[in-house]
């Protein structure tokens, strides 16, 4: 057996005032309390919640449980218990990447980077055909979205019977009322997508209780005079509104905002839609740190609050958006046939840039993929090629 690295190299294990303390070749002090260990018990008796299939109940595990012994062998431990003769086994690997220091809790946790304009120079990009036959290039596309929000893509196909192979990059794609759907100037107008006006940042679908996660973007034929795509991080817009007015912040993190759509049947299939939803701009996590953004000023319906609260919501509500609005913040891309973005929805603002009408018209694609598949084909990537990262708290988005 090779000798693991020291972050994963068990030194010492002992028992002290009723928990298990762990030495680790780097240093680092855990302590796992024995209620924890004995519900995280993997044993064939217990079982996985890697498969569901539990034969173990909290309420069968005695308050007073206590640990009896602790033995330390090839970098395991072994835990024999109280009140019966059940054993379990930890590996150190296992241990380290599940302990819950205050330490270890912040490093599993990821830290996004945050940009505005001057990203320009250095955007992420990856090319669709390297990542259909690299596993580490697919993983840094989705490392890049991870980080960044968006990865732009080249070599993506521009004939739509291929449309499935950028969407499988990221995961399942996500069936709405609009499926995969082509933006171009069509004859009757029920969305804003189709036009050749310049659209301001924004997320798609806020009306939806869950929004879409990432967006993908295919480009079959760009405009010729304009209709660049344009991004804007909402996580740097929101930082920089809580840092100028911390009370706008606050508000819209807890203001409930009421966006709708309905769906005549245009792009339904002929069945009407008519979503709603009633909820906030700013989605924080349980560290208090902003983990997504739901606003698009279209779809915004009349307030449905306290007569007290309509002119501080406006106030914030403006401030917001002149930052999202700001040019300061917005990245420009002019894409070619054959290139294109994904993107996080509930993260980054999208737009586009105005553009005349002409022949043949432009053509994009989009569709989407829900984050939990996103960070589903992440996480295997990384189990097979990033084991350390494997365990990452990524961030859940509106859910929750």
């Amino acid at each position: 057996m090779m000798d693991p690295i020291p972050r994963y190299k068990i030194c010492s294990a002992e028992v002290l005032k009723n928990r298990l303390e762990i030495r680790w070749g780097d240093n680092h002090i855990s302590a796992f309390h024995p209620i924890w260990m004995r519900h995280q018990c993997y044993c064939t008796d217990c079982g996985t919640p890697l498969s569901g299939i539990r034969g173990i109940r909290l309420h069968q595990i005695p308050e007073d449980i206590a640990i009896v012994s602790a033995e330390l062998f090839d970098n395991t431990v072994r835990i024999r218990w109280s009140g019966g003769d059940h054993t379990s086994l930890y590996s150190g690997e296992w241990l380290r990447n599940h302990c819950y220091s205050s330490e270890e809790r912040r490093r599993r946790r990821h830290q996004p980077i945050l940009w505005d304009a001057s990203l320009a120079n250095d955007i992420p990009i990856g090319s669709l055909t390297q990542a259909e036959k690299d596993p580490s290039s697919r993983l840094r596309i989705l490392e890049a979205i991870c980080d960044y929000g968006f990865c732009k893509i080249t070599d993506a196909p521009t004939d739509i019977a291929e449309k499935q192979r950028l969407i499988a990059l990221v995961g399942v794609q996500r069936q709405t009322h609009f499926g995969t759907y082509t933006l171009t100037r069509k004859k009757r107008m029920t969305n804003v997508g189709d036009t050749t006006s310049q659209l301001d940042p924004h997320v798609d679908e806020p009306y939806r209780l869950s929004p879409i996660g990432i967006t993908v973007f295919q480009v079959l034929h760009p405009s010729t005079n304009g209709g660049e795509s344009t991004l804007v991080d909402g996580f740097e817009a929101v930082r920089r509104l809580k840092q100028r007015w911390p009370e706008d912040f606050h508000l819209l993190c807890r203001l409930p905002i009421v966006n709708q759509r309905f769906d005549p049947g245009d792009n339904s299939h002929g069945n009407e839609r008519w979503y709603k939803s009633r909820l906030p701009v700013i989605k924080l996590d349980d560290n208090g740190k902003v983990c997504g953004i739901r606003t698009n000023e279209r779809q915004m319906s009349p307030l449905d609050i306290a007569e007290d609260m309509v002119e501080p919501s406006y106030r914030a509500l403006r401030r917001l958006y002149s930052l999202l609005y700001d040019k300061e913040l917005r990245l420009v891309f002019a894409l070619k046939a054959g290139e294109g973005l994904l993107f996080d929805n509930q993260r980054l603002l999208h737009g586009l840039n105005e553009f005349m009408p002409e022949e043949p018209q432009r053509s994009v694609l989009t569709s989407s993929v829900d984050l939990d598949e996103f960070h589903s084909s992440l996480r295997l990537l990384q189990r097979d090629l990033k084991s350390d990262r494997m365990h990452m708290l990524l961030r859940q988005g509106m859910a929750g």
